[in-house]
């Protein structure tokens, strides 16, 4: 017969075991929730976003293409969705042309979200570079000898306003010259299929470097599949040490939910606009639209093309705006 003693052990075990098993049972649900939501200590959450809708053409839809300019409209999920009939010429890039350089960038020299990457001094070159790219009559940030910059700042000066002096020094820094640049570049580009996209510079200052809309949308897809590009696109101003305050020349963002993405005019290439917004359909699922507009005459043609462009083809698809931070 078993004593009272070791009836009450194993009466004690049994709680202790059952307690054990509620206790792993309470983890597991505590975590589960943890990862589908936010981590208390900062860690990013676990993404339980619906898959992007595929957007097609129908038959029945007109889209509104600029009259003197060219176009194209895609998705993310989708790509090229339509393009206006001179797609097919393959015209100067201006400053979308940065959007090439920071892909190429990121290849050679990833960063995470959440880091700023390499810190660079910069030297009497770079201070040259801004001298030289004032005197084109380029957009410029100025630059002193012995001033720092992180990668992710360098990026922001280039995407956000545009800085032809910040893509020079950041080609110099992760590639070592314009040329070995140009060479990664145009090999990237052609791993993506993008076949009538060439690039000479990095600014886009050089009429030499050249693309279609539809190829630019392509490209466009692909900055947005980047969380650092697609944050810095995104964001209307920023604050940066020894510079100040800069602002986003995309005057299209924070309306009709426009994301991003880059602005670009010279005399050659007109003014031009790559422009992302994200919507939802009627059954709630996620859209992100990306367009290209080349060869306007002015800046207030693009940006009443570009967003005539957007709204249209919002409307055409019944999507409606979707409130999200990048």
């Amino acid at each position: 017969m078993k004593t009272q003693s070791s009836q009450r052990k194993q009466a004690y075990r049994r709680r202790v075991l059952a307690g054990s098993i509620i206790g792993i049972l309470l983890v597991v649900i505590v975590g589960l929730g943890f990862a589908q939501h936010v981590s208390l200590l900062g860690g990013a959450p676990v993404s339980v976003e619906k898959p992007e809708a595929s957007v097609q053409l129908a038959d029945d839809v007109e889209l509104a293409w600029p009259a003197t300019a060219s176009a194209a409209i895609g998705s993310t999920s989708s790509g090229i969705i339509a393009r206006s009939a001179s797609d097919e010429v393959s015209q100067p890039t201006a400053s979308m042309a940065k959007v090439i350089a920071a892909l190429a960038i990121l290849k050679k020299r990833p960063i995470q979200s959440g880091q700023t990457g390499e810190k660079y001094v910069l030297t009497a070159h770079d201070v040259a570079h801004y001298t030289q790219d004032m005197s084109a009559g380029g957009s410029v940030v100025p630059v002193y000898e012995g001033m720092e910059v992180t990668q992710l700042e360098a990026l922001q000066l280039m995407l956000m306003v545009s800085a032809n002096n910040m893509a020079d020094t950041l080609i110099d820094k992760t590639f070592g010259s314009q040329e070995a640049y140009a060479s990664y570049a145009q090999t990237m580009l052609r791993n993506m299929g993008l076949t009538k996209t060439v690039v000479a510079d990095a600014s886009g200052m050089s009429p030499q470097t050249v693309s279609t809309p539809s190829e630019l949308v392509r490209i466009g897809i692909a900055a947005l599949a980047s969380p650092v590009i697609a944050r810095i696109v995104g964001q209307a101003e920023v604050d940066i040490p020894g510079i100040g305050e800069v602002r986003n020349t995309n005057k299209l963002l924070g309306s009709n939910g426009v994301v991003g993405i880059k602005t670009g005019t010279t005399g050659e290439a007109g003014s031009c606009l790559m422009f992302a917004a994200k919507y939802t359909t009627a059954e709630n699922q996620p859209v992100t639209i990306v367009g290209v507009v080349m060869g306007e005459d002015d800046t207030e043609a693009l940006y009443d093309d570009s967003g005539l462009l957007l709204a249209v083809t919002q409307q055409a698809y019944g999507l409606k705006q979707r409130q999200e931070k990048l």
